[in-house]
Protein backbone atom coordinates (compact mmCIF):
# COMPACT_ATOMS: atom_id res chain seq x y z
CA UNK A 1 0.00 0.00 0.00
CA UNK A 2 2.87 2.37 0.79
CA UNK A 3 4.25 1.85 -2.75
CA UNK A 4 0.92 2.83 -4.30
CA UNK A 5 0.68 5.90 -2.05
CA UNK A 6 4.28 6.83 -2.87
CA UNK A 7 3.57 6.47 -6.60
CA UNK A 8 0.47 8.62 -6.20
CA UNK A 9 2.47 11.31 -4.40
CA UNK A 10 5.13 11.29 -7.11
CA UNK A 11 2.54 11.57 -9.85
CA UNK A 12 0.91 14.49 -8.06
CA UNK A 13 4.28 16.21 -7.85
CA UNK A 14 4.82 15.63 -11.57
CA UNK A 15 1.35 16.93 -12.36
CA UNK A 16 1.98 20.08 -10.32
CA UNK A 17 5.03 20.78 -12.49
CA UNK A 18 3.10 20.67 -15.78
CA UNK A 19 3.02 23.92 -17.73
CA UNK A 20 -0.21 25.64 -18.75
CA UNK A 21 -0.55 27.89 -21.75
CA UNK A 22 -3.43 29.78 -20.15
CA UNK A 23 -1.98 31.94 -17.37
CA UNK A 24 -5.40 32.57 -15.83
CA UNK A 25 -6.05 28.85 -15.48
CA UNK A 26 -2.57 28.34 -14.02
CA UNK A 27 -3.09 31.10 -11.46
CA UNK A 28 -6.50 29.73 -10.54
CA UNK A 29 -5.06 26.22 -10.20
CA UNK A 30 -2.18 27.48 -8.03
CA UNK A 31 -4.63 29.32 -5.78
CA UNK A 32 -6.80 26.22 -5.40
CA UNK A 33 -3.73 24.05 -4.69
CA UNK A 34 -2.54 26.48 -2.02
CA UNK A 35 -5.83 25.93 -0.18
CA UNK A 36 -5.46 22.13 -0.13
CA UNK A 37 -4.17 20.56 3.06
CA UNK A 38 -0.97 18.56 2.66
CA UNK A 39 -0.30 15.14 4.16
CA UNK A 40 2.78 12.95 4.06
CA UNK A 41 2.55 9.39 2.81
CA UNK A 42 2.93 8.15 6.40
CA UNK A 43 0.09 10.42 7.55
CA UNK A 44 -2.16 9.17 4.74
CA UNK A 45 -1.25 5.56 5.49
CA UNK A 46 -2.03 6.06 9.19
CA UNK A 47 -5.30 7.94 8.55
CA UNK A 48 -6.58 5.23 6.19
CA UNK A 49 -5.54 2.43 8.56
CA UNK A 50 -7.24 4.22 11.48
CA UNK A 51 -10.35 4.78 9.32
CA UNK A 52 -9.95 8.55 9.73
CA UNK A 53 -9.81 9.04 5.95
CA UNK A 54 -11.05 7.34 2.80
CA UNK A 55 -8.84 6.83 -0.25
CA UNK A 56 -10.40 7.79 -3.60
CA UNK A 57 -8.79 6.32 -6.72
CA UNK A 58 -9.14 8.64 -9.73
CA UNK A 59 -7.18 6.40 -12.09
CA UNK A 60 -8.56 4.82 -15.22
CA UNK A 61 -8.74 1.04 -15.67
CA UNK A 62 -5.37 0.85 -17.45
CA UNK A 63 -3.54 2.77 -14.70
CA UNK A 64 -5.24 0.62 -12.04
CA UNK A 65 -4.00 -2.52 -13.82
CA UNK A 66 -0.46 -1.11 -13.96
CA UNK A 67 -0.16 0.45 -10.51
CA UNK A 68 -2.79 -1.35 -8.45
CA UNK A 69 -5.32 0.14 -6.08
CA UNK A 70 -5.11 1.15 -2.42
CA UNK A 71 -7.15 -1.53 -0.62
CA UNK A 72 -10.63 -0.25 0.21
CA UNK A 73 -10.34 2.81 -2.04
CA UNK A 74 -13.41 4.23 -3.73
CA UNK A 75 -13.01 3.84 -7.50
CA UNK A 76 -14.51 6.84 -9.30
CA UNK A 77 -15.91 6.23 -12.76
CA UNK A 78 -14.14 9.16 -14.43
CA UNK A 79 -11.42 11.38 -12.95
CA UNK A 80 -12.78 14.56 -14.59
CA UNK A 81 -16.51 14.07 -14.31
CA UNK A 82 -17.91 11.71 -11.70
CA UNK A 83 -21.15 11.86 -9.78
CA UNK A 84 -21.06 13.14 -6.20
CA UNK A 85 -23.06 10.03 -5.33
CA UNK A 86 -19.88 8.00 -5.91
CA UNK A 87 -18.40 9.61 -2.77
CA UNK A 88 -19.43 8.91 0.84
CA UNK A 89 -22.74 10.48 1.88
CA UNK A 90 -21.15 11.56 5.18
CA UNK A 91 -19.61 14.92 4.28
CA UNK A 92 -17.40 14.89 7.37
CA UNK A 93 -15.39 11.98 5.91
CA UNK A 94 -11.87 13.07 4.97
CA UNK A 95 -11.10 12.08 1.40
CA UNK A 96 -7.62 11.47 -0.02
CA UNK A 97 -7.73 11.56 -3.84
CA UNK A 98 -4.91 9.99 -5.82
CA UNK A 99 -4.07 9.18 -9.42
CA UNK A 100 -1.09 8.04 -11.44
CA UNK A 101 -1.64 10.80 -14.03
CA UNK A 102 -1.89 8.23 -16.83
CA UNK A 103 -4.83 6.82 -18.73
Amino acid sequence: MRKVLFAAALSLAAFAGCSKSDKTAAASEAEAEANLPAMTIDEVDHAIAAKEAQAVDCNGDLARKRAGVVPGAILVSDHKEFAASELPADKSTKLVFYCANTS
